[in-house]
């Protein structure tokens, strides 16, 4: 798993409110951290349609003793119930 920054076109700057154009995400993928992010304004009705536009992602971390990114990444571990 990696963690990216998925950068969009507008609601960038909020003085009130989150900023829905820059969140982090955790994802296999730059496509799929994308997808979760749309998908979730498209629900929420969130921004208009162009400020959902994608302007760039960002990988942070990885998961993995040698990271390519060089930067690691550590989740959770599942805990039995």
């Amino acid at each position: 798993m990696k963690l990216y920054r998925v950068l969009l076109r507008g609601m960038t700057n909020s003085s009130i409110s989150i900023n829905h154009g820059s969140p982090y995400v955790v994802a296999e993928d730059p496509t799929a951290a994308y997808k979760r992010v749309k998908d979730y304004l498209d629900k929420k009705d969130i921004g208009f349609r162009q400020d959902r536009e994608l302007y760039k992602i960002e990988l942070l971390a990885e998961t993995g003793d040698y990271p390519d990114c060089k930067e690691q990444l550590f989740l959770p571990e599942d805990k039995p119930c």
